[in-house]
């Protein structure tokens, strides 16, 4: 009964927000139809906060972590200003190619500079300063994102990690307890809460979203 509740909750939450936008539709089609495990596609009503954060923090330079097939890439382009950059990284060469090859035929014009291979090897090489990093990939280097991407953003800048709810298993003891990955995941959590310097929100957007925003410079 709470599951279905929970659907209903999201179903109706998702009817009452902003719709898909043609290329994300085809993004969701070509996903489902063309990808193995296509479940780590960020869902719409994701996509509209991602979009909607854009349009409120005007980033001139984007930093995602994780591209899978684009869709958070799409909506992080949504509403950003005509003078930014989006730097995406992938680390599946066969995914990367597949998306690369999509995007060329639906979406020939656009801002993203694609990047291939391990996150934490290619962002040093990148000597950008992102306002904004998103985070959806290797869940066991979350921890190690966080390190080297604060050094990164300015005062003020945001960094969103996402499935940092896990599936509600962080709430359950057991899990914690017996399961790797759930460990991994409410370890990282209580290391951004604790991180100096940040301030933290987890929100429980799909399968939960934490933003965390860098303090100002006294």
């Amino acid at each position: 009964m709470e599951e279905n509740f929970e659907e209903q909750i999201n179903q109706y939450c998702r009817s009452m927000s902003s719709p898909e936008s043609e290329f994300l539709q085809a993004i969701q089609d070509f996903t489902w139809k063309k990808m193995i495990n296509p479940r780590m596609l960020t869902g719409h009503l994701q996509g509209q906060f991602l979009s909607m954060i854009i349009a409120l923090k005007q980033p001139k330079t984007v930093l995602e972590i994780g591209t899978f097939t684009g869709y958070g890439t799409a909506c992080l382009l949504e509403n950003m200003p005509n003078d930014a950059v989006l730097h995406t990284i992938e680390a599946n060469a066969e995914t990367a190619s597949k998306t690369q090859a999509f995007w060329r035929h639906l979406h020939q014009h656009h801002k993203v500079q694609w990047h291939v291979g391990d996150a934490l090897d290619i962002i040093p090489t990148l000597a950008i300063r992102p306002d904004l990093v998103y985070i959806d990939a290797d869940k066991i280097n979350y921890k190690n994102y966080l390190d080297v991407c604060f050094d990164m953003i300015p005062s003020g800048g945001l960094l969103i990690f996402d499935n940092t709810l896990w599936s509600k298993r962080v709430i359950n003891a057991q899990d914690i307890e017996s399961d790797r990955d759930t460990k991994n995941m409410h370890e990282f959590n209580a290391y951004a809460l604790g991180f100096e310097g940040l301030q933290s929100i987890l929100l429980p957007i799909r399968d939960g979203l934490t933003m965390l925003r860098k303090h100002e410079a006294l």
